[in-house]
């Protein structure tokens, strides 16, 4: 299959001292990919029904697409970012890949400075503060997303050469694709979206839909719905401004449509910023 893109948007992420408030079920705000780096004591996470000990001296990737519940019984000090890939076709080896992937910290010598960085990035000089980020465009965020990358090409590294290969429809998406993923706040119509591959609306819906499992409008809500939580739990802007950022001339519209998406309200994730 071809990757169009091995970029990543970050989401979010920090470090944090967790203990039973950590305790939760899965929700749609799982629903990315994670890194956790614990540096302190021990947790656990159900996958798929499987129990994972999260414990020091190792480094996880995980499918949080697979996540049924977590749970802290006495603490844990975490590193961590959550992230989604740009790429379509990215995200899709990922979710086909394990939903865990556990490595000896030995394994990638950059470690320390993963965890310098992200204390820089998004807590300054405080580690118990709240994930805000505090830099943008730096230096410290390029080498997490090179970091992120060294993680995805481990688990890319193993899978046959056949997986990767494209249909003519996937490769005939192409210019869709990068279309919906630079103008998405405007949601364009389908007409509109289906013309920069030469299809027909209802033909490029149903081998769009057929191909990634989701249709086009769903996938451009879900790419508004991650640029909200990030702006959410990264930053200090207000839910209104947040909304309009994320391409909703109505705060109120917005929050009903982050309600029903989440059960969650778009004010709530602002002040808890949950991890």
């Amino acid at each position: 299959m071809t990757i169009d893109s091995f970029e990543c948007k970050i989401i979010t992420g920090g470090f944090n001292h967790c203990d039973s408030s950590w305790n939760k079920s899965s929700s749609e705000l799982d629903r990315c990919f994670k890194i956790y780096n614990p540096v302190k004591g021990d947790a656990i996470i159900n996958v798929d029904n499987t129990e994972y000990l999260i414990e020091s001296g190792n480094i996880y990737f995980i499918s949080g697409f697979n996540i049924v519940s977590q749970k802290c019984n006495s603490f844990m000090d975490i590193f961590w970012l959550h992230f989604i890939p740009t790429s379509l076709y990215l995200r899709h080896i990922l979710l086909n890949s394990e939903p865990v992937h556990v490595w000896d910290n030995t394994d990638f010598p950059f470690m320390d400075n993963f965890n310098k960085f992200t204390k820089k990035v998004f807590n300054n000089d405080n580690l118990l503060s709240s994930n805000i980020l505090t830099l943008h465009y730096c230096f410290e965020e390029a080498k997490l997303h090179s970091y992120i990358l060294n993680f995805i090409a481990d688990i890319i590294k193993d899978f046959p050469v056949q997986s990767f290969s494209a249909s003519g429809e996937i490769t005939n998406l192409d210019p869709s694709l990068k279309f919906m993923n630079n103008e998405f706040k405007q949601n364009p119509p389908l007409e509109e979206i289906a013309s920069k591959s030469n299809f027909a609306p209802n033909y490029f819906h149903r081998i769009f839909k057929k191909n990634f499992g989701l249709t086009p409008y769903n996938y451009m809500l879900r790419l508004r719905m991650e640029h909200a939580i990030k702006l959410l739990t990264t930053t200090n802007t207000s839910v209104k401004e947040i909304a309009f950022e994320s391409g909703y001339n109505n705060e109120f519209y917005f929050y009903r449509q982050f309600k029903k998406q989440f059960n969650y309200s778009p004010g709530k994730l602002k002040k808890t910023r949950p991890f």
